[in-house]
């Protein structure tokens, strides 16, 4: 969290993961490390309580009262998928996220793609979105969201699902078990708030990238990545490959679980699973969208300019070896084809600019990210053996 304003050359201390209240709740307690951030010994432990305290009171119910069942708890996937992998990838990641998120920020100076009167409008950038990223206003909001968004859907699904480990429909009523009540108030909000925040911190990196792209970016047509030296940022996907990972894990089990209730055909589970991952890859490959602008411009102008060059060039060349009367003789040694093959080659090289920094490892991210979950709906659709037997068909 920026404590100071930062001068116009120094860069500011910058995290979109350190801070906040919920992050000074665990220095307090002692989860996190030297680094201020959740230790994994902390995000299985905070994991183990979301899900082991509605556990504990859906048995304890269930041993007293003989007129209630709430031992599906223990067996639905949901729960699993909820509070224990994806709370514990949410928190588990934040070391990850946090390191790489600062590395790609300063790689705009340290790369020099920024000119140094736009240095303290970088600098400012940076320090808004770690105050904003740390704001206790937007943490406040978040966790009311939680809480009223548990609140409501709680008593909604068991009112779908008429009798579950959550509660009873009894005399037109809801009546929530222990556990639910645990689980409404305590362990979804909590998956709920991590979401939210994670989300938050999304939308704050998206509006750094914005303004980032808003300055004057020394841009190099012919930079070997093929993004005019912003490929860096193709690094950016795997920042939140955990927090897909641990939404992916969500759905797959929601899936699962709705298949278990209701038929649906096989077309409809493959147009699902398709949909959810095409969010996946628009939603967190979008914001790179903020550099179209710059990229278009400075491959507009290479254009102009190399071919410029180029055709100046060419003009001397024809001038020179085909009008000229030269023998094949005079060509061995000459330094001109090579000058005309690079100019070339640079041409060539502009007109493959990305005007995305977008390559194919950021995509594959993603989709092993989100897809690995949805595995196990694929498996539940095509049992295991016939992909086998498939796939050995196919070689043999």
């Amino acid at each position: 969290m920026t404590d100071s304003t930062p001068g116009d050359h120094e860069a500011p201390q910058f995290s979109l993961v350190v801070g906040g209240p919920f992050n000074g709740v665990l220095i307090r307690l002692g989860l996190t490390g030297t680094d201020q951030l959740p230790t994994q010994r902390a995000a299985i432990g905070l994991a183990l309580l979301a899900w082991l305290l509605p556990a504990l009171l859906a048995a304890a119910q269930s041993i007293i009262d003989s007129s209630f069942s709430g031992w599906g708890y223990f067996t639905d996937s949901t729960v699993y998928t909820r509070y224990l992998v994806a709370i514990w990838a949410m928190l588990a990641t934040e070391r990850y996220a946090d390191g790489r998120l600062l590395m790609l920020a300063h790689q705009f100076h340290n790369a020099r793609l920024l000119p140094e009167d736009s240095l303290p409008a970088f600098n400012s950038a940076l320090a808004v979105a770690d105050r904003r990223s740390s704001s206790w206003r937007a943490e406040l909001v978040i966790l009311a969201v939680a809480v009223i968004w548990s609140t409501a859907t709680t008593r909604y699904a068991v009112e779908l699902a008429g009798s579950s480990w959550e509660g009873t429909v009894a005399a037109g009523g809801v009546v929530l078990s222990w556990a639910g009540e645990t689980a409404r108030f305590l362990s979804n909000p909590f998956f709920l708030f991590l979401v939210l925040r994670w989300i938050w911190r999304f939308l704050v990196w998206t509006e750094l990238l914005y303004r980032i792209s808003r300055l004057p970016l020394r841009l190099m047509p012919l930079h070997s990545d093929r993004s005019a030296g912003l490929g860096f940022l193709a690094i950016y996907p795997s920042v939140f490959s955990g927090f897909v990972f641990a939404l992916s894990c969500v759905v797959a089990s929601s899936m699962l679980k709705e298949l278990d209730l209701a038929q649906y055909s096989p077309t409809t589970v493959w147009i699902a699973l398709t949909v959810w991952l095409a969010i996946i890859l628009i939603l967190f490959l979008g914001p790179l969208l903020v550099f179209a602008r710059p990229l278009i411009a400075v491959r507009e102008q290479a254009l102009r300019d190399y071919g410029r060059l180029a055709n100046q060039h060419h003009v001397a060349f024809y001038r020179k070896w085909i009008v000229g009367e030269r023998s094949g003789e005079d060509l061995m040694g000459a330094s001109d084809l090579s000058a005309t093959s690079g100019l070339n080659s640079n041409l060539q090289a502009v007109r493959a600019l990305y005007v995305v920094p977008v390559d194919r490892a950021a995509v594959v991210q993603l989709i092993i990210a989100a897809g690995v979950p949805l595995l196990a709906v694929v498996i539940r659709e095509v049992p295991l053996a016939d992909i086998v037997k498939w796939i050995v068909g196919k070689i043999l």
